[in-house]
């Protein structure tokens, strides 16, 4: 099997499992680092019809169950970190779900518009007034809507092809637009300094088809023809997420010790350490047109 980024044949098998098919194995190029599954069964309907997002987000989107409470403070800290990018633009999220970052961006921006497959979210879009386009080919009914800035959040690693859907997004950028593109980390410390068995068989899942690092995605940016201004590490989830991971193996280890262990300054602290070594859990790329 190749390599999509490189096209090398050598790899080996990670340790893991994908935790809703453990018949798909899980690849890492040895040329460049690409983390890849040897099968690659989604598809446009799969997203469509497959309801992956809370179906009770939507008629509960004010409210303060744990999920959307964390998917406020994870777009809350997306919204921190571009803000500078969006006041008084016109942007675009593909992939946008529900539209929790957007709803938040609105207040800052031009003007927001979603990109979003699956057909369960329209009346959060409705409810905000946020036009949603199903597909790129719906952009202005002939695609000549231009934007400042296009983001996707958790979004690039479900795409078979991503070099092709970057580069249809780059045509949808004005001058000197911008990309911001969040991806997990293939090189997450759970995963490689950490070799945790609970989550190296709880992170991988068959939607996700590419994990990148801190070069993959550098890579990935560069071949879709796009300037690549940086690539940097992230950590969304705190120390305390880890330790519990490590004692108990099980996730959302915030919920149950974060209050006696993270704090802003532990925080910061961690997230150094561990993007000093490519290990945070999460990446962030700014990609730019190149004219």
């Amino acid at each position: 099997m190749k390599c999509y980024l490189c096209g090398s044949e050598k790899h080996f098998q990670r340790e893991g499992k994908v935790r809703d098919n453990p018949n798909i194995k899980i690849l890492e190029c040895i040329e460049c680092g690409l983390v890849f599954l040897d099968t690659q069964n989604t598809s446009e309907e799969y997203y469509q019809q497959g309801n992956m997002h809370n179906q009770q987000e939507v008629y509960k989107l004010t409210g303060r169950t744990d999920f959307i409470n964390d998917m406020w403070i994870f777009n809350k800290a997306r919204l921190d970190f571009c803000l500078n990018y969006i006041i008084g633009k016109d942007i675009l999220d593909f992939g946008s779900g529900y539209a929790g970052f957007l709803i938040q961006a609105k207040e800052f921006a031009k003007s927001v518009t979603g990109v979003e497959l699956e057909e369960q979210v329209a009346p959060v879009y409705e409810q905000y007034n946020i036009p949603l386009m199903r597909n790129l080919a719906n952009n202005g009914g002939g695609g000549q809507n231009k934007y400042d800035v296009i983001t996707a959040f958790h979004v690039i690693e479900h795409l078979q092809d991503p070099i092709e859907i970057l580069q249809q997004l780059a045509s949808l950028l004005k001058e000197n637009g911008k990309m911001i593109i969040e991806v997990p980390n293939a090189n997450d410390a759970l995963l490689t300094i950490y070799h945790n068995k609970a989550f190296q068989e709880f992170t991988y899942w068959s939607p996700h088809l590419y994990l990148y690092n801190t070069h993959t995605l550098r890579k990935l940016g560069e071949k879709a023809g796009l300037k690549v201004e940086f690539v940097k590490g992230i950590q969304r989830y705190p120390l305390s997420n880890t330790l519990y991971w490590l004692a108990k193996g099980k996730p959302a280890g915030q919920k149950i010790w974060g209050n006696f262990l993270d704090n802003k300054i532990l925080q910061e602290s961690y997230e150094a350490s561990l993007a000093s070594v490519g290990a945070t859990d999460t990446l962030i790329a700014l990609f730019s047109k190149i004219d």
